[in-house]
């Protein structure tokens, strides 16, 4: 398997290039790239004109060291309450991100879905909401060769204010949105910590989405009741029943880090060696994927 990380935190000090050179060269077979910059970033490179010599610049650059891109995570920092946000804005940024993944030969991008209502309590108008949002991506998706990842997501529930399953936050809303959807434009995305944070343990959640459905995972830790994108082992899963699990499936994806918001914490001169000390605990990780592997030959 894989190992690769998002390189969101390190390409805001870095820039992309570097961000993608530093991660080369602590160990990592290929990367996550983050387009969050399209909403958080009003002067970034890739809302301008120039965006498609930036991704090809970019993707000249991850040829020349010897790494590539296994998905993207598209943009989703808007204003949700804003009248024809979604028309204005977030369609169009999603297909320009579809257009940014082709030529970095991207092969899925997580989609969030529309969070413009409160979900819980509205569970069946977030549902149809949703598809027709997916529905419009799917043509555009289709048409640059780039599948859309959904990802689990918890919600707030507003009369307690405790984290419950939200969007695909378990496994019977994931499947069903996904079945519902019933196309090859679409994979399932696996994001750990929201499982947890939803009440549902990672490991009983890749099980229930199983080999043909599970393509992606975002990888970090928590405590079960905050999003905090720890590293595995600053929290409290248990990852040894993760990798099992993720053996038992036979999944055949990436193992991709989400956990990057540490780096933030260190100097400037100390960052790539804090990216080097995470790609030292996924790789240890996957030599427990390495080992459950390893009995299915006994």
């Amino acid at each position: 398997m894989k190992l690769s990380t998002q390189n969101h935190f390190l390409s805001d000090y870095f820039g992309f290039e570097r961000s993608i050179e530093i991660l080369k060269d602590v160990g990592y077979d290929t990367v996550d790239m983050s387009l969050f910059c399209m909403s958080d970033n009003p002067k970034s490179i890739f809302l301008t004109p120039e965006y498609r010599n930036a991704a090809e610049k970019l993707k000249a650059h991850a040829d020349k060291i010897g790494i590539d891109f296994n998905q993207a995570h598209a943009a989703f920092m808007y204003n949700w309450k804003k009248a024809g946000e979604v028309e204005d804005r977030v369609i169009p940024d999603n297909i320009r991100a579809f257009e940014i993944c082709s030529i970095l030969n991207i092969k899925h991008i997580v989609v969030h879905p529309l969070p413009c209502i409160p979900y819980y309590g509205h569970e069946d108008e977030v549902k149809a909401l949703n598809m027709k949002y997916y529905r419009t991506l799917e043509p555009y998706a289709r048409e640059y060769g780039v599948k859309i990842a959904l990802e689990n997501m918890a919600a707030t529930e507003p009369k307690w204010g405790h984290l419950v399953p939200g969007s695909c936050g378990s496994p019977e809303i994931y499947i069903d949105w996904f079945d519902t959807l019933d196309s090859d434009q679409f994979v399932c995305l696996l994001d750990v910590g929201h499982a947890a944070i939803a009440g549902i343990e990672p490991q009983d959640f890749i099980r229930a989405l199983g080999h043909d459905r599970l393509k992606g995972l975002h990888i970090h830790d928590n405590d079960y009741r905050g999003d905090r994108h720890a590293l595995p082992g600053m929290g409290k899963f248990d990852w040894e029943a993760i990798m099992k699990a993720l053996s038992d499936i036979d999944y055949t994806g990436e193992f991709t880090f989400e956990a990057d918001s540490f780096l933030g914490n260190f100097s400037r001169e100390f960052k790539p060696e804090a990216a080097a000390f995470m790609a030292k605990i996924g790789r240890h990780l996957l030599s427990r994927y390495d080992y459950y592997e390893s009995l299915k030959n006994k």
